[in-house]
């Protein structure tokens, strides 16, 4: 499918057929990784936009070497924009 796609829950980009998510027919889809959306349901059903912000701050400072600052203030720009969290938002 797409080349390249960004996670719509976590940002994450997806660049492999196995990093999609998959829905509950077992289907891959395509707006979720695998992290975020297995088996047609969120892995952290209850988590807040807030605590995803926080978790990906966390993921960039620890995998990609950004620091904090910069990592807080990118997911904090980012993540409400995505699908999951902008339900309801023009």
């Amino acid at each position: 499918m797409p080349g390249k796609t960004l996670c719509q829950s976590c940002g994450t980009p997806i660049t492999r057929d196995d990093e999609y998510g998959t829905n509950s027919d077992g289907t891959k889809n395509f707006d979720y990784c695998i992290k975020c959306f297995k088996d047609g349901r969120f892995t952290e059903p209850d988590i807040t936009m807030e605590q995803m912000i926080e978790k990906v701050t966390k993921e960039m400072i620890e995998q990609e070497g950004i620091p904090a600052k910069y990592a807080a203030k990118i997911a904090r720009e980012y993540i409400p924009g995505l699908k999951r969290w902008s339900k309801g938002r023009s």
